[in-house]
């Protein structure tokens, strides 16, 4: 019996143990943001991995104008708390391309959607195990406010435009 009591006990423990381990959720507020101006239209919206947690943001750009227009990506930002922190890695580049990234280019009233993340946020991934994988993964966006100062070339003139979302890692 004492041997019956030892095991049963031991199977309520952890059963009651697995339950209590909270789990984090990580929640945007708004759930995207977005820009508007008389050249193009921009939505930046967090994303959540295989995980809870957000890691990535899609960023779609619409060219309103019968000119193409140029994302730099060299100079445009990823804004923690308001303030510049790196620039954003996306489907191509690569550790020899990460410092000069290259630009895209969204065509006459076309557009652009691109997953991006947050350079200091990634892993890149090494190894002949990764051949057929991104070259990164992204890691968690931290509580507090993120975004992106977008900048745009058109015809030599610079467009720039803020979009900040506010992150919160919710405990239950």
């Amino acid at each position: 019996m004492k041997i019956f009591n030892a095991i049963f006990s031991c199977f309520l423990a952890t059963f009651f143990l697995s339950g209590c381990a909270p789990t984090r959720t990580w929640i945007s507020s708004p759930e995207f943001q977005s820009a508007d101006n008389a050249t193009y239209s921009a939505r930046f919206t967090p994303l959540r991995g295989s995980g809870q947690f957000i890691g990535e943001f899609r960023l779609e750009v619409k060219n309103k104008t019968r000119q193409p227009l140029e994302i730099d990506w060299n100079s445009t930002r990823y804004l923690y708390n308001q303030g510049p922190s790196g620039r954003f890695a996306f489907e191509g580049i690569t550790e020899k391309n990460i410092n000069n990234p290259p630009s895209d280019v969204v065509p006459p009233e076309g557009t652009l959607q691109k997953i991006i993340s947050p350079v200091n946020l990634i892993a890149w991934r090494r190894g002949p195990g990764f051949i057929d994988q991104p070259a990164f993964s992204a890691g968690p966006v931290p509580e507090g406010q993120s975004g992106i100062l977008l900048v745009v070339r058109q015809n030599g003139k610079e467009i720039r435009e803020k979009m900040v979302v506010s992150i919160k890692v919710k405990v239950e």
